[in-house]
């Protein structure tokens, strides 16, 4: 056995988060580890990774006892992390993020640059999907810049690699050069733990999972031994019978439209309008100009050509701060740099963006913030232990639920979504789901942009498909097919659904 794990407990301000849990892996194996947000995954791999020393317990590796008191110590035992976000010099090239604090050297004293790109692209290219060594990371993809982070371990060679939701923001192609990268390591005997809340990616490439819930060990067993519906069953606790809310087609007047949108070669004449109570959703690939798109209508980004009316009055938003103005609302794919404030507490990351509402002649009323931050921390059910914890120690479904009770509490009449159940488990994807639901049945507009096609069929009254900057296709949920989304998203000509082969996400609700 790799590594063993026995008897883990685990506790933060009194509060037990693991409690005798046992864990283990072998060599050249991929071992999933589920649960719902705030079920103690991260904690143990902290533990793995030597940022956390647990309380009580034993751990040995290769049948002998270690102890693990830093990352420092994890690395020299050849235990390695890579989280969703890699961590990367964005501004060094990629052979020397591969090869930072192990550079080749000349003499002893200067680094060899020359061998250090050959190695890089003799690694790169070993694994599957070569990039040129001497591109920055900031240019890359975040999939590139995950296989860059993966090479790099690759240098090392690592025992055990944790890839802590990998395929989080990353394009279909990418997701199947990521899985070519893990079945690699695993053929060198490479012990893999992957963390997911994608289940349907663990067939491809886990052997084993282990389910915790509430911080305590569920179940482990072969990945044939349990079906999705069973994990899931399993990480709640229950049978989740509805899983996403009814649609309830649009009938309201039009209050968004968008004519002849352009944006440099990213967006090409992009026109589309919105109803009152619809959920729009938007799917591409990445590259495909959706993300433009969002940020144009809000104000991120400066568009070139083409005209936007809200409510029958023409906007153009110069900053998102305008677009605030006028009923706005925008969760980012990446909430931890582009949405929360990780070291604020809970109620000040939910009344940034109505301040004005909250407060009256410029008079802070904490006492009314903080009111209005528990009605929505209730009706959101958001896990908390006090209003003012950090949101950085929040699960990432409660995170998320934190941004979306954010422009609840602005009283938004358009919220812009992208990705927004990324990185979170199937019970915070279902309580979001019924918030979108009960919100757009109050009239309020939404604007869904998901990589999950599922997702997009379950909670959209009307998609549309983009491809290379332009709207390939637009189906009415009556209309819709996962085939027929798909098709559009890599360019091929629409493809008219049969309304008898609907969705299976009908199944599931």
């Amino acid at each position: 056995m790799l590594l063993q794990m026995q008897n883990v407990f685990k506790q933060f301000f009194g509060v037990n988060v693991l409690s005798s849990v046992d864990f283990d892996l072998k060599r050249g194996e991929a071992h999933a580890l589920l649960g719902l947000n705030g079920a103690g995954k991260s904690t143990l791999i902290n533990i793995i990774s030597g940022l956390y020393e647990p309380d009580y317990g034993h751990i040995w590796m290769n049948g002998r006892p270690v102890k693990i008191s830093s990352p420092a110590q994890a690395q020299k035992h050849g235990i390695f992390t890579i989280h969703q976000a890699p961590a990367l010099v964005e501004n060094l090239s990629v052979a020397e993020n591969i090869f930072l604090g192990n550079e080749p050297r000349l003499f002893k004293m200067f680094t060899d640059f020359k061998t250090m790109k050959r190695q890089a692209a003799n690694v790169l290219n070993m694994l599957g999907n070569p990039i040129d060594p001497e591109l920055p990371v900031r240019s890359l993809s975040l999939g590139e810049k995950y296989e860059v982070a993966i090479a790099k371990c690759f240098v090392i060679q690592p025992n055990i690699l944790i890839l802590d939701e990998p395929t989080a923001g990353l394009s279909e192609r990418e997701r199947t050069l990521l899985f070519e990268l893990i079945r690699n390591l695993k053929r060198r005997n490479t012990g893999i733990i992957y963390i997911t809340h994608r289940l349907n990616e663990l067939p491809f490439i886990c052997d084993r999972i282990t389910i915790l819930k509430d911080g305590r060990n569920i179940v482990t067993c072969g990945i044939d031994e349990m079906s999705e519906q069973e994990m899931i069953e399993t990480m709640c606790g229950k049978m989740i019978v509805q899983y996403f809310p009814e649609i309830i087609p649009s009938c309201g007047q039009e209050v968004l439209k968008v004519e002849n949108l352009c944006l440099d070669t990213r967006l090409k004449n992009v026109s589309f309008s919105l109803r009152e109570g619809e959920v729009l959703g938007i799917a591409g690939l990445a590259g495909s100009g959706k993300k433009e798109l969002a940020k144009s209508i809000f104000g991120h980004i400066k568009k070139d050509a083409g005209r936007i009316w809200w409510r029958n009055k023409e906007v153009d938003f110069k900053d998102p701060s305008h677009a605030v103005d006028q009923s706005f609302g925008y969760i980012s794919d990446n909430r931890i740099k582009a949405g929360l404030f990780m070291d604020m507490g809970v109620t000040a990351n939910m009344t940034i963006a109505s301040l004005k509402k909250q407060n009256i002649w410029q008079l802070i009323r904490l006492d009314n913030e903080k009111e209005s931050a528990v009605d929505k921390v209730i009706e959101l059910d958001i896990k908390i232990r006090h209003l003012e914890q950090e949101v950085k120690y929040l699960s990432g479904g409660n995170q998320q639920k934190v941004l979306l009770g954010r422009w609840m509490m602005s009283e938004s009449e358009l919220y812009i979504l992208e990705e927004p159940t990324q990185g979170i488990d199937v019970a915070s994807k279902s309580d979001i789901y019924l918030a979108i639901s009960d919100l757009a049945n109050q009239g309020k507009s939404f604007i869904l942009m998901s990589d999950d096609i599922k997702e997009l069929i379950g909670l959209c009254s009307r998609i549309i498909v983009m491809h290379q900057g332009a709207i390939v296709d637009e189906m009415s949920a009556s209309e819709v097919s996962e085939e027929r989304i798909l098709r559009g998203m890599k360019g091929a000509a629409p493809l008219m659904a049969d309304p008898s082969q609907a969705s299976e996400v009908g199944s599931i609700r």
